[in-house]
C-alpha cells in the first residue's frame, strides 16, 4: 500500500513540474507568435532598405510609391529645417513643418497616433508611417546588458528554488504519509491475529481507522459465532446419533424402533438443511429481488398451514392503511421467513396463532403471536447474539428468519408477551 501511495505522490509531483514547463513553453510560444511571426506588416528596416536601394533623384519616386502603397504605408521626407520636401499619402492632420520638439516626440513615440519609424538620409530625415493600431512602439530602444544577465540569473535562481521547494514539500509529505499510515499497515498485517491493537479513531484518517477496527471486530465475532455454531451443532447432532446408536445396539433386531430411528435421522437432516440455508443466505445476490406486495405471500402461507393443520386456528389481521404497500423481496425466502415462526408455534404451542400486518410512518410491521408459554430470556438473548447452542429446539429456524429479514433490509424483534411469544418483522416499504 505504501509503495502505491509513494508512486502516486511521485507522479503528482512530476506532473506538476511538467505542467510548469509546459506553461512556460506555451508562454514562450505565445510571445514568439505574437512578436516574431506576425508578418502582416513588414519590418521598418526592410522598408527603408527597399526605398534606399530604389531611390533616384528623389526618394519617393513612382516605384517606391507603388511599393509603399502595396504595404499600406505613407511616408514623408524632411529637410534639415524640419520642412516636408517629399510625401506620399500624407494625412491632412500631419503638419508640413516640424520643430525639434515635434521630431523628438514622434521619433520616440507616435505622430498623430500613427506609429512612425525615422531614418537619417543626408542632412534630413525620412519617415515611414504604419496604419493606426497596427504596431506598438516601445518608449525605449535600449537595454542594460548587465541587467539582462542579472534577470536571467534571477530567473534561474527562482527556478532552482521552486524545484528545491517542491522536493522539500515532497519529502515532508512523504514523511507525514509514512508516519500516519504506518500504524494502518501494521494493523492490517495483524488484522486476523490475536495481538491486534485497535487504532485510534481520531485525525484525518479516522474513517479508515474505524473501518479497520470494524473489520477486526467482525472477524472476532465471526470466530466466536463459528465456535458457538460448532458447539451447538455438535450438541444437537450428538443426541439423535446417540439414540440411533442405542437402537442399533439392541441384540434382538425385531425390537428396534424403526420409527424412532427415522425421526432421529429426520432431525439430523433438518439440522443440516437449516445449516446449509444459513450459509447460503450470506452469498445470495439481492439483484433478483422484485418489488411485490407481501400480502400475497402471507395469505398463501396461512392457507397452506391451515390445510396441513386443519385442527388449528390461524387468525389473520390486516391493519394496513395502504393495501398496495410493496417492498423489494424474494417471494420464496419471504415465505420461508414467516413459515419458520408459524411452524414453531404449531409445534410447540396448542392455542391460536395470530398473524397481523400493519403500517405506520413509512414502516411495515408483520407480527406473529402465539398462545404458548413463551421463551426464556436467556434463549432470546442467545438468538440476538447468534449463540445457537441447542439449535434444534430453540434457535435455528428463528435465526434463519432473522437472517432473511436482514437480507431484505429489515429488522427482527422477538419478545415475550403476557401470554405467548411475539415475533415482529419490520421493513421499509418502497414509496
Amino acid at each position: 500500500m505504501f509503495n502505491y501511495i509513494l508512486k502516486r505522490f511521485k507522479n503528482i509531483v512530476i506532473r506538476i513540474i511538467l505542467l510548469l514547463f509546459f506553461l512556460i513553453f506555451l508562454l514562450m510560444t505565445f510571445l514568439y507568435l505574437n512578436y516574431r511571426l506576425n508578418d502582416e506588416y513588414p519590418n521598418p528596416n526592410d522598408i527603408y532598405s527597399y526605398v534606399e536601394n530604389n531611390k533616384t533623384s528623389t526618394y519617393l519616386n513612382d516605384k517606391n510609391k507603388e511599393f509603399l502603397k502595396e504595404k499600406n504605408i505613407w511616408s514623408i521626407r524632411l529637410d534639415r529645417d524640419g520642412k516636408v520636401v517629399e510625401s506620399f499619402n500624407k494625412p491632412k492632420e500631419v503638419k508640413d513643418k516640424f520643430d525639434l520638439t515635434d521630431i523628438a516626440r514622434f521619433t520616440r513615440y507616435y505622430l498623430a497616433d500613427y506609429p512612425v519609424f525615422t531614418y537619417i538620409i543626408g542632412d534630413g530625415l525620412i519617415l515611414f508611417a504604419y496604419p493606426k493600431n497596427s504596431l506598438d512602439k516601445l518608449p525605449s530602444n535600449y537595454y542594460n546588458y548587465k541587467n539582462l544577465i542579472f534577470n536571467l540569473e534571477l530567473l534561474g535562481l527562482f527556478l532552482v528554488l521552486f524545484l528545491l521547494f517542491v522536493y522539500i514539500f515532497y519529502r515532508i509529505d512523504i514523511n507525514n504519509i509514512l508516519k500516519n499510515i504506518l500504524p494502518f499497515q501494521k494493523a492490517i498485517d495483524k488484522l486476523y491475529e490475536e495481538d491486534f491493537e485497535r487504532l485510534d479513531e481520531d485525525g484525518e484518517l479516522k474513517d479508515l481507522a474505524f473501518s479497520i477496527n470494524k473489520a477486526n471486530e467482525k472477524y472476532n465475532n465471526l470466530k466466536k459465532a463459528q465456535v458457538k455454531w460448532i458447539r451447538g451443532l455438535s450438541h444437537d447432532v450428538r443426541t439423535p446419533l446417540a439414540k440411533i446408536s442405542w437402537e442399533m445396539s439392541k441384540e434382538n433386531i425385531t425390537c428396534i424402533d424403526r420409527k424412532n430411528i427415522q425421526n432421529q435421522v429426520l432431525k439430523i437432516s433438518n439440522i443440516l438443511e437449516g445449516l446449509n440455508l444459513t450459509m447460503s443466505l450470506a452469498n445470495i445476490d439481492k439483484e433478483h429481488f422484485e418489488v411485490n406486495n407481501p400480502l400475497k405471500v402471507i395469505r398463501k402461507l396461512i392457507v397452506d398451514k391451515l390445510n396441513e393443520n386443519p385442527d388449528r386456528e390461524i387468525i389473520f389481521e390486516n391493519k394496513l392503511s395502504n393495501q398496495n404497500i410493496k417492498i423489494k423481496m424474494d417471494n420464496n425466502l419471504f415465505y420461508r421467513m414467516l413459515e419458520n415462526i408459524i411452524k414453531n408455534s404449531l409445534i410447540y404451542t396448542d392455542g391460536n396463532i395470530k398473524v397481523s400486518i400493519s403500517d405506520s410512518k413509512d414502516r411495515l410491521f408483520i407480527s406473529i403471536l402465539d398462545e404458548g408459554c413463551g421463551m426464556s430470556e436467556n434463549i432470546i438473548q442467545r438468538i440476538s447474539e447468534e449463540d445457537l447452542t441447542n439449535i434444534t429446539k430453540h434457535g435455528l429456524g428463528i435465526f434463519i428468519s432473522k437472517q432473511i429479514a436482514e437480507l431484505h433490509d429489515g429488522s427482527f424483534r422477538i419478545e415475550n408477551k403476557a401470554k405467548g411469544l411475539e415475533v415482529t418483522f419490520i421493513f421499509n416499504p418502497i414509496n
